[in-house]
């Protein structure tokens, strides 16, 4: 982290100590609920109300005319993962938000955003789902940051859901950021990224994966994979938000 990001998320928690009722997306407006003021919460729940594709999370995603199983959007070849649940695309406030809970570890959030990704799976998974398991952080980006904000999210919706939170899966291989890289080079840069410790306890399980957000899928990919070659049955892939790639990440699959 560069010194400017030092002095910005200073400024941030200089803000909360003084404003500690101040909206966590605008950091304007006085807060309604769970931290958001009304205008925020009320975007909140418009963009979770858009239609997206089940397969990637794209936003109105144009159905593939060869048959209902995934849109133009998606990538090819298709991820591991069977389908994706989202909140919104990644805009704001949600993109406030996230970084809210990555690196502010604001409670609030986090509380409102399982409840609302709970709700999501409920509605849109009709199979039954056994295991919770967070897409994890390697532990030297999780010792840098402080704490493994997927982990939290993943406790959480386990908790509202009522379903038994997995630890099985770890990154066991540090990987450079994805941001800028295109889908091919993502993919490369996540291969054997994950490992299960105890494979036993996943054989036959359908999982819900849950992460803050998918972008081209290739990490959600690669922990489904590994998800899926250690014995789980299913992987379904829950994200808070869906984040559309530039026009430079569409060059061709190889």
């Amino acid at each position: 982290m560069t010194w400017t990001k030092h002095v910005a998320a200073l400024a941030r928690g200089a803000l909360d100590l003084l404003l500690p009722d101040v909206c966590h997306a605008c950091r304007r407006a006085d807060v309604a609920v769970h931290g958001l003021c009304d205008t925020c919460h009320l975007a909140l729940l418009k963009l979770a109300a858009l239609d997206y594709c089940p397969r990637c999370g794209a936003t109105a995603a144009q159905p593939n005319r060869e048959g209902p199983a995934h849109c133009t959007l998606c990538p090819q070849p298709l991820p591991r993962f069977e389908c994706v649940v989202r909140i919104s695309p990644y805009v704001q406030p949600m993109r406030a938000i996230i970084r809210g809970m990555k690196y502010r570890r604001e409670e609030a959030l986090c509380h409102r955003m399982s409840e609302l990704l709970a709700a999501a799976v409920t509605a849109h998974v009709n199979a039954p789902l056994d295991l919770v398991v967070p897409a994890a952080m390697h532990w030297r980006r999780r010792l840098a940051r402080g704490h493994d904000h997927a982990v939290v999210l993943a406790a959480a919706v386990a908790k509202a859901m009522r379903l038994p939170l997995g630890h099985d899966l770890a990154r066991i291989r540090p990987t450079p950021t994805q941001v800028s890289l295109p889908r091919t080079r993502r993919l490369a840069n996540v291969r054997d990224a994950f490992a299960v410790a105890h494979p036993a306890d996943i054989q036959g399980l359908r999982i819900l994966l849950v992460d803050d957000v998918t972008t081209t899928g290739a990490t959600a990919n690669e922990a489904a994979r590994t998800l899926l070659k250690a014995g789980a049955s299913a992987v379904t892939l829950a994200v808070l938000a869906k984040a559309d790639p530039p026009r430079a990440y569409a060059e061709p699959i190889e």
